[in-house]
């Protein structure tokens, strides 16, 4: 852990933690149903974001122990709002709270896509924000790939997570 004054990555630590909205979009070709499928069913999520153990509930379950990254340990959670097929909100111990919410939107190959918001609020440093957002942008291309027939196969990408990360990159080529 970086300690005031301490770089990280390009940005100095400041020490001082603020309540911080990251918002993403990623819109699927694909009908609500089978994205929410993905974001609730936990053999699902495993093939995405993490060994995940949900019970899809008001006030269940909604634990994950994250694979892809080291920068993330993993975290209990809890569901907050259940309205399917249109929001989840889960809010985790170590993570922040994490708001899914689907929407439908015209067009795509089968006359209706999807469009899934994610806002995740949290306490953090401004210096760790960008690879925040990096992690979870990360995360939504892993979930395109589940929904395309793609789980992430934990082993091989995991490799390739740390190795792409500037912090590990040991210059070789």
């Amino acid at each position: 852990m970086a300690r005031h004054g301490e770089r990280v990555g390009c940005r100095a630590y400041s020490g001082t933690v603020t309540q911080r909205q990251l918002v993403f979009e990623q819109d699927f070709d694909l009908p609500r149903a089978i994205v929410w499928d993905g974001l609730v069913d936990p053999d699902l999520v495993s093939g995405w974001l993490g060994e995940a153990r949900i019970t899809a509930v008001p006030g269940g379950a909604y634990h994950l122990g994250w694979l892809g990254s080291v920068d993330f340990p993993g975290t209990e959670g809890a569901i907050t709002h259940l309205s399917p097929p249109e929001r989840l909100t889960v809010v985790t111990a170590a993570h922040g709270e994490l708001d899914f919410q689907l929407s439908e939107v015209p067009g795509g190959s089968r006359d209706t896509s999807t469009r899934l918001r994610l806002t995740v609020t949290l306490e953090i440093d401004a210096a760790f924000e960008p690879r925040v957002r990096a992690n979870w942008a990360g995360s939504l291309r892993q979930l395109v790939g589940l929904l395309r027939g793609h789980p992430v196969d934990w082993k091989r990408d995991q490799v390739e997570v740390r190795s792409a990360s500037p912090e590990h990159d040991t210059g070789r080529r």
